[in-house]
Order: C-alpha cells, then structure tokens, then sequence
C-alpha cells in the first residue's frame, strides 16, 4: 500500500517507487499462517479457522504505524489517532538509536520501521496475550482481528454483491468466531495465550511479506549490520507489488489455502 511519507528528500524518490504488499495481500497470509498455527498447537479445526481469522487481522497490525494503512483508517479518528502515535513513537525509537552512519543520512523513521521489526511483532503478540487474560479479553481480541481482517480479504471479492454486504457479512462471522472464543475458553483449549501467539505470527507474516519486496524490513534491529541498525533486509528475489501477478496469485492462494489446510485437519 502506498502511502503519503515524510522523509528526507534524497529518500523520497526510493520509498516512493518501491512498492509495498497491499493490505488485502497481508490479511490474505496472514489468515492462513494463523489458521496453521492454531491446527498446529491445537489439532482443532475450531481453533484454526478462528486463529485464520484472528491472523489475517494481525497481518495488518505492522502498519499501524501510518494513518493512511488499511487498518489506520479501519475505525476512523481512533486508529488514525492511534496510528499517528505510533508512527512518532517509532520515528523517536529511530532517532534514538540510529547509528552515526545512518545519522549521516537519516530517514523518516515512521513507517515501515519500527513495527516492522521482530520486537514490534513480539509486542503486538505480548499485548493481545496481555488483554486475552481479562474476563473476555480473548473473544474482545477475536472479535476486533476478525472484523478487520475478513472485511479486508472480502472487500477484494468484488464479484461478490457489493462493498457494503460483505462487510456486514464479516463483522457477522467475527461476532460468531467471538462467541466460539468464550465457549473455547471454558475448557476446550488453550485460548488465552493462543491468542497471543497467533497475532505475533500475523504481524510477522506481514513483516516477511514485505521483505519479499524492494523496500525490505529492518529485520536485523537492534543489531547493528554493516554500521546500520536500521539496515533494509529483502529477499534475493524481491517483486513488485499492487497490480502484481505474483502478489495476486499468493493472496488467492492464501485464501484458497486455509479451508483445505481445515478440511485435511478434519478427515485427518
């Protein structure tokens, strides 16, 4: 997704063309590495289809760091407020602990930084785990992820009736997957720190889905690589994103993925 940044002028041009994954890429990934997760830790299908569900939202969770994201302008003036927080507090981390290499040259320090480390996603993990533990914390963090992340894999079916119905339609089945949490809560399995783990996973699906692309991520921070802590990892083989095939046929298989990875869990 591409958005308005503030950086530095000789920055500009290269954060402009380099294309990011867009957020119906992320949720797509990230609801099936949660619904693996949860097949993986629990050997439910229950459990996976609500940790898909809860993963695709945590997908998205990277960029909060940016008002403009999807999830910045999924309820309006309270994640932009939020995401705007997070977009300073992660330009203050980047200044402070930049090196004098990178402080020859800095950069904006906001998006595509901070969250996109291993820490950011541990911390997003750690804080839904953190909220799980309050009485219906879990089903509250359920409820929130799913929302977000189907009505942003749905919102790309536009061959199916319009924008507005399928989002009622999310919101319905995260209400439901909701409810299933506080049944699972009673006995049926392990979902309060489930939860956590499934949203450290989504948003570190989003953070490797990026590094698949030219911008890269700082996976290395806060180790310092070559005098940089703030040092853009990226794969050997990077694509570019938005109009992509390659990016459209990993969203399509995603999502394609996670009810046969379910249905092998059942026969299995």
């Amino acid at each position: 997704m591409r958005e308005n940044l503030r950086v530095a002028p000789p920055l500009r041009p290269f954060l402009e063309s380099a294309a990011e994954m867009m957020g119906t890429s992320h949720a797509a990934t990230g609801l099936l590495t949660g619904g693996v997760t949860g097949l993986l830790v629990t050997s439910d299908p229950a459990h996976g289809l609500v940790c898909g569900a809860v993963g695709a939202g945590a997908a998205l969770l990277p960029d909060l760091d940016t008002p403009g994201s999807a999830v910045g302008r999924s309820l309006g003036a309270v994640t932009e407020r939020t995401a705007m927080g997070v977009e300073a507090l992660s330009r203050t981390v980047y200044r402070a602990t930049s090196t004098p290499t990178e402080k020859r040259r800095p950069q904006d320090g906001g998006h595509r930084f901070l969250t996109h480390t291993l820490p950011g996603c541990a911390a997003f993990g750690a804080l839904a785990a953190l909220v799980a533990l309050v009485p219906w914390g879990a089903a509250l963090v359920v409820l929130a992820m799913s929302a977000l992340g189907l009505a942003t894999v749905l919102g790309s079916w536009t061959f199916v009736a319009t924008v507005r119905r399928r989002k009622r339609v999310a919101v319905v089945i995260a209400f439901v997957l909701a409810a299933a949490t506080l049944l699972f809560a009673g006995g049926s399995g392990p979902v309060y720190w489930l939860v956590g783990v499934v949203v450290f996973v989504g948003a570190l699906t989003h953070v490797l889905g990026d590094w698949l692309t030219p911008s890269g991520v700082p996976l290395a921070w806060p180790l310092a690589v070559r005098g940089k802590r703030w040092w853009m990892f990226h794969a050997p083989l990077t694509f570019h994103t938005g109009r992509s095939r390659v990016e459209t046929g990993i969203a399509w298989a995603s999502t394609a993925g996670l009810p046969v990875v379910l249905a092998l869990a059942v026969t299995a």
